[in-house]
């Protein structure tokens, strides 16, 4: 995919309802591949990042220099955030400890379920 084409999806993405209301800080980061001194980063790398005002350790996964899950493992992280991503691509993220879960595809949420802690109940 040329630049171009990967702006076009993401101006598409952001007209999403679902999209706007999605709980996660990265949402923008799919499909962006990241390097380090020209190579693309794989692995397991952490940063510190104001998230809600606070500073917080994230920590991602990638994969050709795509955030990626590997092994049913968050592709990013941070204290009762997990997001799950292939090749790029959100598809699953749970928020508020659990309380929260959105399911993705094709780079926009399809579906939002909060306050599943009182549905369990």
């Amino acid at each position: 995919m040329t630049e171009e084409e990967i702006e076009q999806k993401r101006a598409e993405f952001t007209k999403n309802d679902l999209f706007k209301e999605s709980s996660s800080p990265f949402k923008e980061f799919q499909m962006e591949q990241f390097v380090m001194d020209g190579i693309p980063l794989n692995g397991q790398n952490s940063k510190s990042m104001k998230i809600n005002g606070a500073d917080t350790l994230v920590i991602f996964n990638f994969k050709n220099g795509l955030i990626h899950s590997e092994n049913d493992e968050p592709a990013v992280e941070y204290p009762n955030h997990w997001e799950y991503w292939n090749d790029g691509f959100i598809e699953k993220i749970v928020d508020a400890g659990g309380d929260t879960e959105e399911y993705w595809e094709n780079g926009v949420p399809v579906r939002i379920e909060k306050n599943l802690s009182e549905r369990r109940k």
